[in-house]
């Protein structure tokens, strides 16, 4: 049972207490790859965490010696105690950045066991307020029938001692770890373990209706080293189904065309420099504008020689696209749609076989006009185009057989990086090129290639495209006609008019 386990946010720190979760880190190999989590994996050893994390835990002030009292119960004390496992699960969690809800429930026979969402395919996820959602109606619905007594959902939310407990999803609104718990019997509950983040370290402030005692008890609860706290696991599947035209429709709700447009403004500008960013939302403003004044700033603003910039405006979905102009154009037969719920189904990678030989994935630029005919006909002509995202001189390496690749050597195959984009892997010979450039003021600097990706003794462009490749992306300088190269690239393609 592997799964794959997404840290949402980073935060570092240092060990120097004595918290009782140290232990849970002894283990090389734990089980919190196995639990849902929300964004984006990111590869922090055991060995790092502890060397970088500062942990710290207020106290509170000791007392003058006072006469002996009979102890106090705090029953709300008494009906969480038995979840220590996972407060403190949930707190060795955040140590190692990784800020995903989690949850708990016990049976009849007073056995506590954990609840948690995997992802196999990061493709496809829950939000985590979707996933405490999900999680609370299970648990309410088995409460209601009998089969458990209690339950525990825990997730980072906004608590700052002001009773708010909406989920955490940002940076700096991260406040407390916020416990939902109902027992039989008794009103649904929320209370929070409040930290300070500051200084890269997190200060635990401890429950504040708690006393010193039960704060201690839970800080220092041990886990147990080899122990299956999560034996409770619920996979989440991508939606998948097939049409009346035999068509595989599966839907992804991560993705994004942040790379897309990293591929035309060159990545490090994209990153580094806000004019990309707001020359986008000063387009996509501009095209909200109906006045006929306007007409001849838009296309001024999206309309280049090679590339143009395709707005889409609608009541419930906004959104522009960069789209590589060819007449390249081949029969293809549409075998899959990977549907992008995030955006209301209005973007989509399409997947199938091209010329009835190879196989070829790619954005659909013009699936909002053209979403019916996606969906219906399995037997298009379509427009391929590409965006590279590196470019590289290539360098001759044995194949299997043992030969040596040649001159006229070219493959791709789908990327390892950002393989549900439409996205290749290539060696590929540049037959021609020409300098272009894009934006108003031509800021935007880049050629336009004629790429053949795969050699055909009998064709010549069998698969030979126009693709832009931005000069911040090329790892070298100078083009020759002729000449191999190897990189990664996101094709595009429209249905042929």
């Amino acid at each position: 049972m592997r799964g794959l386990f997404i840290p949402f946010i980073i935060f570092t720190a240092n060990y120097n207490n004595n918290m009782g979760i140290f232990n849970f880190f002894k283990k090389k190999e734990n089980r919190q790859e196995e639990v849902y989590a929300p964004v984006q994996h990111n590869e922090t050893s055991d060995k790092n965490v502890m060397e970088e994390v500062e942990v710290m835990v207020d106290t509170l002030p000791e007392q003058p010696s006072q006469p002996i009292e009979e102890k106090k119960i705090n029953n709300e004390y008494e009906k969480i105690k038995i979840y220590n496992d996972y407060i403190v699960y949930s707190i060795a969690l955040q140590l190692k950045g990784d800020y995903a809800p989690i949850s708990a429930f016990e049976k009849e026979n007073g056995e506590v066991e954990g609840f948690a969402y995997m992802v196999k395919d990061a493709t496809y996820m829950f939000s985590m307020e979707d996933a405490i959602g999900r999680m609370e109606e299970k648990f309410e619905s088995e409460l209601k029938e009998g089969s458990i007594r209690s339950y525990m959902i825990l997730y980072h939310s906004k608590f700052d001692d002001n009773d708010n407990h909406e989920v955490a999803t940002k940076e700096g609104e991260f406040k407390s770890i916020t416990l939902s718990y109902h027992c039989k019997g008794f009103d649904k509950t929320k209370t929070a373990l409040s930290y300070i983040i500051e200084n890269q370290s997190i200060t635990y402030k401890g429950f504040s209706e708690f006393s010193q005692e039960e704060n201690n008890e839970i800080m220092n609860h041990q886990l147990v080293e080899g122990k299956e706290y999560f034996t409770n696991i619920e996979e989440i599947k991508i939606p998948e189904s097939i049409n009346e035209a035999g068509i595989i429709i599966k839907k992804s709700n991560v993705h994004t065309l942040a790379s897309t447009w990293g591929g035309v403004f060159g990545f490090e500008n994209f990153q580094n420099q806000e004019e990309f960013s707001q020359y986008l939302i000063h387009t996509m403003s501009l095209f909200r504008m109906e006045d006929p004044a306007y007409e001849q700033d838009k296309l001024k603003y999206t309309e280049f020689k090679d590339v143009k910039f395709k707005p889409v405006l609608s009541d419930d979905f906004n959104t522009m696209y960069p789209e590589v102009k060819t007449d390249f154009f081949l029969n293809f037969e549409t075998k899959e749609i990977n549907e992008w719920e995030n955006v209301n189904n209005s973007e989509a990678v399409i997947g199938g076989s091209a010329r009835d030989t190879f196989g070829l994935w790619f954005f659909a630029t013009d699936y909002v006009k053209n979403r019916k005919s996606y969906l219906t006909q399995t037997n298009l002509n379509v427009n391929i185009s590409g965006i590279i995202f590196v470019l590289d001189l290539h360098e001759s390496f044995e194949l299997p057989d043992g030969t040596m690749t040649g001159e006229d050597f070219t493959a791709y195959k789908p990327s390892q990086d950002l393989p549900n984009y439409g996205c290749f892997d290539f060696i590929g010979k540049i037959m021609d090129f020409r300098e272009t450039e894009v934006l108003a003021d031509g800021s935007a600097k880049g050629y336009i290639l004629k790429l053949k990706l795969i050699t055909n003794s009998e064709m010549e462009d069998f698969f030979t495209i126009d693709a832009f490749v931005s000069k911040g992306n090329m790892r070298f300088e100078t083009l020759t006609k002729g000449m191999q190269v190897a990189g990664a690239l996101q094709l595009q393609g429209k249905i042929a008019e």
